[in-house]
């Protein structure tokens, strides 16, 4: 008798558009096959995506019956042990053997998924069957849930990981504008008026048995889909064939079923205003919200999208005119969703919203004035009043009228050039992440399927926006009336919700006071103190990660080396003569739709214009143009006759309608008041459509040269940047990361200072104070003086280099060529002759790293208690310099065999074997309720070593607990490293170097690294880290863990400590004497030159 196939075909074969031309024809998109289980409707989603990487999502639709977050709890808990694999730790042991860094999840409003990436399809065929079985028949042991969930020590302070991570989020601004809006949205027994994530005060009556009856509803296999992309070969299906029977078996348990989709009652009000801790009152929130139509109705859901992409794209959207771009800013951004719930919601959301003056403290400032809007409140009535009941609101949907009524501004073609925009944007995307997007579009499909009202009684039904790129073309044809009637039924004429967030800084401490009230009940409570503790370190032993021996040795491992990466080809060309500040082009081919243009241009500005930076990138390119005569202006044939003013709004316009991103910032990995490396650099980078390159490079050579930075745009982007530091001051991990960058940036004698000081967020704050007071009291001409010099070095500069990022067959001279033309077209006009090209003195590449940590005689702690937080973050960092790279002019090969960088990557794959998921780390801290996030890093190019510890219920026994960990290494060493270990460490950090390449974008990425650091391309970067990964033994790790990782156990090694807490919290004496500093003491006064 031939055996039932397990999974059957489900419907015909469908395929995901890509949304390029030359992708819609044989290829037809990427394929997807959907698969059913035999007898019950379990399904299997394959979607095959040519990439190097492999995900599996394996979704739960859940909702939540109340605040406890069953749905997250019971998350978290799965990855415990399960009924065939009970070890706890084996199903992240058998991912990290399996080229992934471990498994994931994430729980939402209305479903749960876990998550995993791989890069291997065998590697992917091993984790399936036990990640299924965690997922159906969990272990849900009482212990798990002590550590895991909930637990409160023997001084009744409360641990556990959820709570630690709920404990962060839950008085947190966005957390609480969301689930007031969605409580005001919704029907009170809607399950989206719930906390999926859980409330702490409900998590603290929390049981486990309730979690177990919760996996024993919603957790049949007749409920869940799994969905699985990458290059699947056609003989994948055999591996959903050989699942075990008993893993995938239905019980029968279907929590198929329509939730509450109603609307609140008639009498509910609309509106609500909720205080949030703060560290000031400068700035709220206001987040608005209607009921959208069904996600499920695909084309109406896009078209909303498309329709708030137009509202607020950018800063020539008609709401960010109204709101943001103006000298006294309403708003600091505006931010828009539709999400994918069952009845979808529209969303706008208004940050940096101006807060009144209240009986709270104010900040108190060194500076001419305080800046804080004192003088926007006497000059625009609106402000003061933002706060009051129902205004911005009657503010909101009056713009929205007046669009109504202009007929979009009078542009009928709007929505037509919007849509161009849209697609071009959605097909990159389907381009470097096409597996994030398409599990998310199935998302909503398999959430409609389950939960929706008018599902019902329908097979599952999977697709719905396969052909995504179709929807948005029939879109672009709709004519005006259609968007007028669409503007007006979903947001003008509906019902109206909002929330207003009111800062507090009194809010913080109340929560404090009122927390530290309950850890005392919580000890009144116990009868016998060494019985709990008992019963607690019970918990935790139980809990451990303990994989026998034998276990591990049945762990299969895929063959490291057949591994595969992102085709693409690259070269340098170090040119004989410069285009302007270039000295060497890069050269990279890659299977792209979207060329990049990357201007790297050494910022060599004094440390008087410094200051500036900041103001400077944010206002280049949405500045006005003013264009000199002689020049070809956008698609003009010929040149302009006199000089000629370009307003920043089509500035703006322009750049967003021929690329489909357009950047300048200071170095890599930026952000206003960060830089992730190579601040020394100023970068400029636009991604367009290749038909629309040429015309992209000249507006951005123009938006470089010929901006004029004029007094109404400096004072809009300098009060929308402190406002943005606003929201910075009240994130403890921003904060943190700022503290210890600013801290250890060291002068360098004889040059400028480090870029990193002047833009932290301790200067600006007083720089861009100062700035705004200077423009409110005409003092323009110094200042528009100083962005023009900044302007005028960074053209006149050398050094810096050109990365053109090209499909397969791209051009490469013709692309040269173009830039070429436009640079010197334009710097003739700035100069007293035409300047064609200079000498080139040297290679730009390798560029230098040079250390900036300071020497300390002493270890330098810091504690700095916030009243905007509930929980503790912490960051320790000590100078470390292991990173070697190839030295210019010796023998790769040579060199490589010697193995100079060794120590740097011993000391990774050690600190990778500890922080792992499941790691030692990871239970030492996480495992007991300590902390959510824990981890070490290696900060190559600043030269530092660091241990980060984030979202702390317990941050004290976090640290004890990480030195009591890294000593207990010396004599425990065999226990804690083994080969075992070693060789799963190995296999993630392969994972993670295929997965830093794995999309165009990011191989670009590496491409432009690996010359920086010296290397001749990826491809020789990468043979440099898979040779020292390959060499290293355990003797290694060993040598380096004396050398270097130590230190972390030795509170007297001089290294600098951040610690920050909720307000009031005591740190104990064995951490340290600390220095006690409140968060406004560590802002500078700004003194101009």
């Amino acid at each position: 008798m031939i055996e039932q196939s397990l999974f059957v075909k489900d419907g015909p074969d469908f395929a995901y558009q890509k949304g390029t031309a030359a992708s819609e024809g044989e290829s037809g998109g990427f394929p997807v096959s959907v698969y059913r289980h035999y007898e019950s409707s379990m399904r299997i989603v394959l979607c095959r995506i040519p990439r190097p990487l492999y995900s599996l999502n394996i979704y739960v639709p859940t909702v939540p019956p109340n605040d406890k977050g069953l749905p997250h709890t019971l998350e978290h808990l799965i990855f415990c042990g399960s009924q065939r694999y009970p070890s706890r730790g084996y199903l992240d042991a058998l991912a990290n053997c399996n080229l992934s860094t471990g498994t994931n999840a994430w729980t939402s409003d209305d479903h749960t998924c876990y998550t995993l990436s791989t890069a291997s399809e065998e590697a992917l065929a091993n984790v399936l069957p036990v990640y299924l079985d965690h997922v159906l028949h969990p272990l849900l042991k009482d212990e798990q849930f002590v550590t895991e969930v909930y637990h409160y020590d023997t001084t009744g302070k409360e641990q556990g990981v959820v709570f630690s991570e709920m404990v962060a989020r839950e008085n947190g601004e966005s957390d609480l504008l969301g689930i007031n809006l969605d409580r005001l949205m919704n029907a009170p027994n809607s399950p989206y008026t719930f906390m999926s994530g859980g409330q702490t005060t409900a998590i603290a009556e929390l049981t486990n048995a309730e979690i177990v009856e919760y996996h024993r509803k919603y957790y049949d296999a007749s409920n869940i889909t799994v969905v699985i992309t990458g290059a699947l070969s056609e003989g994948f299906v055999e591996v959903l064939q050989r699942l075990p029977r008993d893993i995938v078996k239905s019980a029968g348990h279907s929590s198929r079923a329509p939730i509450d989709c109603s609307l609140p009652p008639a009498n509910q009000p609309r509106s609500k205003h909720v205080p949030f801790p703060s560290v000031d009152t400068d700035t709220g929130s206001v987040g608005f919200g209607w009921r959208g139509p069904p996600s499920s109705d695909a084309e109406t859901v896009i078209a909303i999208e498309m329709l708030l992409d137009y509202l607020a794209e950018n800063s020539s959207s008609p709401l960010k005119q109204r709101f943001v771009e103006r000298p006294l800013p309403l708003a600091s951004d505006i931010a828009v969703e539709v999400t994918g719930t069952v009845p979808s919601t529209v969303l706008l959301h208004f940050s940096g919203v101006p807060h009144p003056s209240s009986d709270e403290p104010a900040h108190d400032d060194d500076s001419e004035s305080d800046g804080s809007g004192d003088e926007s409140e006497e000059e625009d009535p609106d402000v003061p009043r933002l706060f009051e009941e129902g205004y911005f609101e009657r503010l909101l949907v009056g713009e929205l009228q007046r669009i109504h009524d202009s007929q979009f501004d009078g542009d009928n073609q709007a929505m037509r050039k919007l849509a161009e925009r849209f697609r071009h944007s959605l097909a990159l995307d389907m381009e470097n992440k096409p597996d994030d997007l398409i599990q998310e579009m199935i998302c909503i499909d398999i959430v409609n399927s389950h939960f929706s009202p008018q599902s019902q009684g329908l097979s599952l039904s999977i697709g719905s926006r396969a052909n995504i790129f179709d929807i948005v073309d029939r879109l672009a044809s709709k004519p005006l009336e259609f968007w007028l009637d669409l503007l007006k039924t979903w947001m003008i004429d509906a019902p109206t919700y909002h929330v207003a967030m009111t800062p507090s800084v009194t809010l913080g401490p109340q929560l404090e006071n009122a927390r530290r009230k309950v850890e005392k009940r919580n000890e009144a409570g116990i009868v016998d103190k060494a019985e709990h503790a008992r019963a607690i370190a019970q918990a935790v032993e139980t809990s451990k990660v303990d994989i026998p021996a034998s276990v591990r040795r049945t762990i299969p491992m895929p063959d490291l080396a057949r591994v595969t990466g992102l085709p693409h080809s690259q070269r340098l060309d170090v040119l004989t003569k410069a285009i302007g500040p270039v000295s060497a082009v890069q050269l990279i081919w890659i299977e792209s739709e979207f060329p990049e243009v990357i201007l790297h241009i050494p910022n060599d500005a004094p440390n008087d214009l410094r200051p500036y930076m900041v103001l400077f990138q944010e206002l280049l390119l949405c500045s006005d143009l003013l264009l000199p005569a002689g020049l070809i202006y956008d698609t003009d044939e010929e040149p302009t006759t006199e000089e000629r003013r370009i307003a920043y709004t089509t500035v703006v316009e322009r750049l967003a309608a021929l690329t489909t991103s357009s950047e300048s910032g200071i170095g890599f990995s930026n952000e206003n008041f960060s830089c992730g490396w190579l601040e020394e650099l100023f970068v400029l980078s636009i991604n367009t459509p290749r038909e629309k390159l040429k015309l992209a490079v000249r507006w951005l050579i123009q938006a470089l040269m010929f901006a004029d930075f004029t007094a109404e745009r400096i004072l809009t982007v300098a009060q929308n940047l402190l406002s943005e530091i606003n929201d910075w001051k009240r994130d403890g991990y921003l904060v943190a990361m700022s503290v210890i960058t600013y801290s250890t940036a060291q002068d360098r004698p004889g040059k400028p200072q480090w870029m990193d000081k002047f833009i932290s967020i301790f200067e600006q704050e007083s720089v861009l104070k100062h700035v705004i007071d200077q423009v409110k009291a005409g003092k323009i001409e110094s200042l528009v003086s100083k962005l023009n010099t900044i302007q005028g070095l960074l053209i006149a500069s050398s050094g810096g280099f050109l990365t053109l990022g090209m499909p397969a067959n791209g051009d490469a001279q013709s692309y040269i060529a173009d830039f070429t033309r436009e640079w010197d077209a334009n710097v003739a006009k700035r100069s007293a002759g035409p300047v064609v090209s200079t000498e080139v003195v040297q290679n730009p590449f390798p560029y230098e790293r040079s250390t900036r940590f300071p020497v300390l005689s002493k270890p330098q702690l810091l504690h700095i208690p916030m009243p905007s937080l509930q929980a503790s973050y912490v960051q320790l960092a000590f100078k470390c310099d292991l990173y070697r790279t190839p030295s210019p002019g010796r023998n790769f090969d040579e060199e490589l065999s010697e193995l100079p960088s060794l120590d740097y990557y011993a000391l990774s794959m050690l600190t990778n074997l500890l922080h792992r998921v499941d790691g030692p780390l990871y239970n030492a801290i996480r495992g007991k309720g300590y902390a959510y996030s824990v981890y070490f890093a290696q900060c190559i190019w600043v030269d530092m070593m660091m241990f980060i510890c984030s979202s702390a219920s317990d941050a004290p026994k976090a640290i004890l607990e990480m030195r009591q960990l890294i000593a207990d290494m010396d004599a425990g060493w065999d226990e804690y490293v083994s080969d075992f270990e070693i060789n799963m460490t190995r296999s993630s950090m392969v994972f993670e170097n295929t997965a830093s390449q794995a999309t165009p974008h990011d191989m670009m990425s590496k491409c432009i690294s690996s010359n920086i650091m010296g290397f001749e391309s990826a491809v020789q970067s990468n043979r440099w880290r898979n040779t020292h990964l390959s060499a290293l033994k355990k003797d290694d790790l060993r040598r380096v863990y004396d050398l270097y990782l130590r230190r972390f156990a030795n509170p007297e090694y001089p290294a600098f400590t951040v610690v920050l807490t909720p307000p009031d919290t005591v740190l104990p004496d064995e951490l340290g004497e600390f220095e006690h500093q409140t968060l406004e003491g560590l802002f500078k006064p700004f003194t101009p030159n």
